[in-house]
């Protein structure tokens, strides 16, 4: 199949990566802060047991704590031993969760044996907006995102501070899907 716009390319790639399981429902034109409440979503979803979250949803300064430890792993090498090790440790600071607040948990964000199985979310963003660092420059835009478990694939985006600041995509108009 031959693509002459853009649109229709990302059209026909959504079909297809809908068709191999991944979720049907697109995030469409999302924010960083939009990605980055999914991704808490998700990882509340997750881990709501009571020997993690407690049923109490994580806090914004939960979250910054688990972006800071992402941040801090500059080499592909250390996000993937991240990764690949399941979980990361963040001190619970919800007052509203009596039982560990105050004290570290860890939250499982990937685990690899659960790929197509278990609690895996398989989401596409599209058109993801992302802030400009400079007020000269306008923000800047994605094509698609590939997200697992709100986390978005190495390839397509590197971080959100690392996680989802995006590089561009390339797309060919005669790319095969």
């Amino acid at each position: 199949m031959t693509f002459q716009k853009e649109a229709d390319f990302e059209e026909a790639l959504i079909k297809v990566l809908a068709d191999k399981g991944w979720e049907k429902e697109v995030i469409k034109n999302p924010t960083e802060q939009d990605l980055i409440r999914n991704w808490a979503k998700i990882l509340y979803d997750n881990n709501r047991g009571i020997d993690r979250l407690n049923n109490y949803p994580l806090t914004d300064g939960e979250m910054q704590q688990i972006i800071e430890q992402i941040t801090e792993l500059r080499t592909p090498l250390k996000l993937n031993g991240l990764i690949n090790g399941k979980t990361v440790s963040i001190k619970r600071d919800n007052p509203d969760d009596k039982l560990h607040c105050g004290t570290e948990i860890s939250l499982k964000i990937y685990d690899r044996r659960e790929i197509a199985a278990g609690q895996s979310r398989y989401q596409i963003a599209q058109q993801p907006v992302f802030p400009s660092k400079s007020k000269m420059l306008n923000d800047r835009r994605g094509d698609l995102m590939l997200l697992i478990n709100g986390k978005s694939l190495p390839r397509t985006c590197q971080s959100l501070r690392p996680i989802y600041r995006c590089d561009k995509m390339s797309t060919s108009r005669d790319l095969q899907v």
